[in-house]
């Protein structure tokens, strides 16, 4: 198949799904699909019927049975292209399909290892551009269940499990501890008080005028002193001299240093910025740190 052929099916799925809207606009690609990428029916008519049917349906054309490994460049494709209707179809229907795919690729080590990877590209890492944690979630399951993957190949996917079901939206936050400015040892624990949790480095420049704004901030400057949202803000690796980096933080806030939190939380974002309501339960994770003071400030100034 041609390029030009190629890019142009592509285009076509993007079509199908939003309305002629193109999905990856800047990516022209260079190689060779690994099949020819199915397009939902003219007869579904709404984004979600289309997008429960190339789930369903995309991988159809694959060869599954098939032991040889295949191009690492033409799967990470064809996942980037799957990951749209990713987004769009309902919950229940993406897990099932997500599900029946992760049964035919668990019978190939090989094919596991490369789909993982994959996912890991597309819809973790620090290229994607669209994070889809419950997808990921299953083929990192499947991964480091399998037997006959290595273990040598699991450690960093192992990490990555844990701190992906630690900090799942809607569920508890995790506990995790600190050292304060202080010198104490200190314990975050989900409370009462809905809280914003701001890890990253004190050394920042885009860091440093971002603070400038929350201190200005009038509304969240009241909210913290009068006890209606807490601010916690974690240096989470090791660094020399941070107390002094933070030594001109608000007195209201918590401050610390967390070198080991990377083991319990997902810090994909620099900073990595949560929100964590009055229940204890995670509304948004690596969030930016205006979206978390919208949301925190919504709820509490309705």
């Amino acid at each position: 198949m041609t390029t030009l052929r190629k890019y142009i099916l592509a285009l076509s799925l993007g079509a199908a799904i939003f309305a002629g809207q193109p999905v990856f606009s800047q990516d022209i690609i260079q190689i060779a699909p690994l099949f020819e990428y199915p397009v939902a029916p003219e007869s579904l008519t709404t984004l979600v019927d289309k997008s429960n049917y190339l789930i369903e349906h995309f991988w159809d054309p694959m060869d599954f049975k098939s032991t040889t490994a295949v191009d690492q460049n033409a799967l990470n494709d064809a996942m980037k292209v799957y990951s749209v209707p990713m987004r769009w179809a309902d919950l229940a229907n993406a897990e099932v399909a997500i599900d029946k795919l992760i049964a035919k690729i668990s019978k190939n080590p090989t094919l596991l290892t490369q789909f993982t990877k994959s996912a890991e590209e597309i819809i973790y890492g620090p290229r994607a551009e669209y994070w889809i944690d419950v997808v990921y979630i299953k083929f990192l399951d499947a991964f480091l269940k399998n037997k006959k993957v290595p273990d040598a190949r699991k450690t960093k996917y192992e990490k990555q499990l844990t701190s992906l079901r630690n900090t799942i939206v809607g569920q508890k936050a995790p506990t995790f501890d600190f050292t304060g400015k202080n010198g104490k040892a200190e314990k975050y624990m989900p409370m009462s008080t809905p809280t914003i949790i701001i890890f990253g480095d004190p050394t920042q420049m885009d860091w440093r005028l971002k603070r400038m704004r929350l201190e200005t901030n009038v509304s969240l400057r009241q909210a913290v002193e009068q006890g209606k949202l807490n601010i916690l803000y974690i240096v989470p690796s090791q660094m020399d001299n941070w107390e002094k980096e933070v030594a001109n933080y608000p007195s209201k806030w918590i401050v610390g240093n967390a070198p080991d939190v990377a083991g319990i939380v997902d810090l994909r974002a620099d900073p990595a910025v949560y929100y964590i309501g009055g229940d204890g339960n995670i509304v948004l994770k690596n969030t930016p740190i205006e979206t978390a003071v919208n949301e925190a400030l919504k709820n509490i100034y309705p």
